[in-house]
């Protein structure tokens, strides 16, 4: 039963997580931004590529070091931004899951207060992610099936164990003002006492936004029909709020669950909704 609860209040700590989002629109307009910024990087990235600039092909259609220096550092930017206002989500749910009334500038404000470590982490995160799938890369391009074998299961170990020592990197790098090592191992430590209501909150966050995604899907293709390319675009923006949703929603619950392990009560929102037994062991 211990577990089927832990199932339980995950579930209902992922719908209460989105609500919040509904609260606190600016959470969406951070994932827009995110998205606008993240696109515009990528855009750069390929254009040499896609213009067949000479310092990116060369003659034999090769690219060049100039080329792969230029998505590497390209990658970081990316992973920079992503970190960034992923940041401002975490220090804006803050507020609001202890009853405060955040402002769009707030999250903002307090992410750019601990730029170095966020551009540090954005860094390490991108290289760590940038290795990863170059080794995905090697696995499926090899031609011995054992080293296929060997290649995927090292790549899910490591991908595994990277999501679970940074689950909660972001608000003890914020809120708790730590270094990127003492981060680490805090994270690390709330993770273990979470675990399970880590993964569903994080399935049930998923889950909804799968099924809301599909009458989106349904209400596109209609759009298509009676107005082509622009009903298109439409239900591509519509694809794109309820993504900038889930997402904003999950960084809401990582910060949710953060709180009540931090401070051994559920933040006073969620209590407010109806959400109040939530038992760990002890607080950190």
């Amino acid at each position: 039963m211990g577990f089927l609860n832990t199932i339980s209040r995950g579930w209902k700590l992922s719908k209460l997580s989105m609500r919040v989002v509904m609260k606190d629109p600016e959470l969406m307009v951070y994932m827009v931004l995110c998205g606008v910024m993240s696109l515009g990087v990528l855009g750069a990235m390929v254009a040499p590529q896609l213009l067949a600039m000479s310092w990116a092909v060369d003659a034999n259609g090769q690219f060049t070091g100039e080329y792969y220096a230029w998505t590497f550092l390209g990658y970081m930017l990316l992973s920079i931004f992503v970190t960034f206002w992923n940041c401002a989500i975490v220090a804006n749910s803050n507020i609001r899951l202890q009853g405060g009334d955040p402002k769009f500038i707030d999250g903002v404000k307090i992410a750019a207060s601990h730029l170095p470590k966020i551009f540090l982490w954005g860094i390490i995160a991108g290289t760590i992610g940038l290795l990863l799938k170059m080794l995905e890369g090697l696995t499926r391009t090899s031609d011995h099936p054992s080293m296929q074998i060997l290649g995927f299961i090292v790549h899910l170990i490591g991908s595994l164990v990277w999501w679970f020592m940074t689950f909660f990197i972001l608000p003890v790098l914020i809120l708790e003002d730590k270094g990127i090592g003492e981060s680490l191992n805090m994270s690390k430590e709330i993770f273990k006492k979470t675990w399970g209501e880590n993964i569903a909150s994080g399935l049930g966050i998923g889950l909804i936004a799968f099924l809301l995604a599909i009458p989106v899907i349904g209400i596109t293709a209609v759009l298509i029909i009676a107005l082509g390319p622009i009903g298109l675009v439409v239900g591509i923006l519509l694809m794109a709020l309820l993504l900038a949703w889930a997402n904003a929603a999950e960084q809401v619950a990582v910060t949710a669950l953060y709180r009540y392990a931090k401070d051994g009560k559920m933040p006073s929102l969620y209590r407010g909704m109806g959400m109040s037994v939530y038992n760990f062991d002890a607080k950190l």
